[in-house]
């Protein structure tokens, strides 16, 4: 997640007298790591005892479940990979009762939706093509919202944006919120009105010091929940699938997927082929070394008085508090300002609105874009800061961009979905169009192997996995469910998606036409 005291002392920072038993009680949390977690869930045995490959085709894969050394579980995959039946045995004669997964009604389904923080897309891809999730289609690929926040990602997918900040440190108009405050106290997090588990926000310090204890805990949780609950939908939210990659990246991710994996078999298999899974991460990770900036110190240097509050043409309040690769910046100057970060080592990316009209910066670069009628309108006027010059040539020969300059919006993400900066110039106007109540003048997205925010934070750790800028590593996350989905898909759109295939989501009205 986006906005995490990721070790005990990064949790010790002065707050205002309101946040010191907030503070404490973090404090005393990490104070002996792991030890509150919780035990494990049940897992499913992690390999067959035999695979076997029939005449027609499918594929099945024998398990000893009950650990008596016998065969007792089949799970057979259709030619195109698919489980389609599940048998259970006597461990003598093979399977002495067969069940098609197709054939339950809908009225005996129950559906389990895990939210997994921070899990790209191409490991979901890499871990299904090896067998893993067969009970899901293959998955699709999500792009999250910019700035790539998990609150701003999850709450675009519930429909109850705006959120009140990009992170739970935000200027809200008079001053610098409390940031651990907030965080604690779940004050950015619309989202999580939806969601039946989650973990206490302050025990999520204890998740990044002892990451695999603290994600088999949640994994136990929802398991145990999923149990008990009748309701048709039970909805889990995982912190753990963030703090194994933030510290342990790539490998992180693999252990915990192959964990979230053998946990669904499970219920699979206790529930007889009644559970029903859908899977889906807000965002991805960029893995690799990365170097902070302090953007505040830069703006201080360059002559501006960076605070709390705004009250002249040469003040700025930048919130500092994860460790992510953008920055929000509030200023009565926003395009002065925009224009000297963007000369900021790290600095990709700077963008602000201007009468209407957004302007979008790189160091050698300055794009216009407006929206109107007919979709968007991206018109460089020097070099070409999101890289579109070879998509808008395709697009104007394919007859669809006017006399204007103006293409339509599905046309447009078609075309940028898998760009340099993917589907750039939507998300970078929708952030300053109803993603958050306290909109930033200025937003920027740091170049791969950047990062900003907490400097305190940053003495702590190594940072492995980071997230938050327009760069495909940290844009994509994933989506898979019992049906196919749609290959690509804004995050806005999962959840009509969901809908569709019959997954018993609420209706969001409040969010269409923002």
């Amino acid at each position: 997640m986006d906005t995490h005291p990721r070790h005990p002392l990064a949790v010790c920072m002065p707050a205002r007298r309101a946040a010191c038993a907030t503070l404490c009680l973090f404090t005393l949390c990490v104070s002996l790591p792991g030890c509150l977690a919780g035990p494990g869930p049940k897992l499913f045995p992690a390999a067959p005892i035999e695979v076997r490959a029939t005449d027609a085709g499918f594929t099945e894969r024998w398990y000893d479940v009950n650990g008596d050394g016998a065969l007792d579980y089949v799970e057979t995959l259709s030619p195109e990979g698919r489980l389609t039946r599940i048998g259970y045995g006597d461990g003598r004669n093979g399977a002495v009762e067969t069940i098609d997964l197709d054939a339950i009604p809908p009225a005996e389904q129950k559906h389990l939706l895990l939210l997994l923080d921070s899990v790209p897309f191409d490991l979901s891809v890499e871990a299904w093509r090896h067998g893993r999730f067969r009970y899901c289609a293959p998955p699709s690929c999500l792009i999250s919202p910019f700035p790539v926040m998990t609150d701003l990602s999850f709450s675009e997918f519930a429909g109850v944006c705006p959120c009140p900040g990009i992170e739970s440190e935000y200027f809200d108009g008079t001053k610098l919120t409390s940031g651990y405050e907030v965080y604690a106290a779940g004050g950015n997090v619309p989202w999580q009105r939806d969601v039946d588990y989650r973990l206490n926000p302050v025990l999520h310090a204890q998740a990044y010091l002892s990451p695999y204890p603290w994600l088999d805990h949640e994994l136990r949780q929802i398991q145990n929940l999923y149990r008990q609950r009748a309701e048709p939908l039970t909805t889990g939210y995982v912190v753990g699938t963030s703090s194994v990659g933030a510290t342990l990246a790539r490998n992180g991710h693999a252990v915990a997927l192959v964990r979230v994996d053998r946990m669904c078999q499970q219920i699979l298999y206790e529930t007889r082929g009644r559970a029903r899974f859908t899977l889906l991460s807000d965002h991805g990770h960029r893995f690799g070394d990365s170097k902070r900036i302090s953007i505040r110190d830069n703006l201080r240097a360059m002559g501006y008085r960076v605070g709390s509050r705004l009250r002249d043409p040469g003040d700025v309040v930048v919130p500092e508090f994860g460790m992510v690769s953008c920055v929000a910046i509030h200023t009565h100057s926003a395009a002065r300002v925009a224009r000297d970060a963007v000369t900021i080592e790290g600095v990709e990316i700077a963008a602000y609105m201007d009468d209407g009209e957004m302007i979008v910066l790189s160091r050698d670069g300055q794009a216009r874009v407006r929206r109107g009628p007919a979709g968007f309108a991206y018109l460089p006027e020097s070099a070409d800061p999101l890289e579109l010059a070879p998509v808008l040539e395709r697009l104007r020969a394919d007859g669809l961009i006017d006399a204007e300059g103006f293409v339509a919006d599905e046309a447009l993400f078609q075309a940028t979905a898998r760009a340099a900066f993917p589907d750039a110039v939507y998300r970078l106007w929708r952030a300053f169009h109803g993603l958050v109540e306290h909109t930033p003048d200025v937003l920027l997205s740091l170049a791969d192997g950047y990062h900003a925010g907490s400097g305190l934070q940053d003495k702590m750790i190594d940072l492995i996995g980071v997230h938050g800028s327009l760069r495909p590593d940290s844009t994509y996350g994933f989506m898979m469910s019992t049906t196919e989905l749609p290959p690509i898909l804004r995050m806005e759109q999962a959840r009509a998606a969901l809908r569709d295939i019959g997954v018993p989501l609420a209706e969001r009205t409040e969010y269409a036409g923002w």
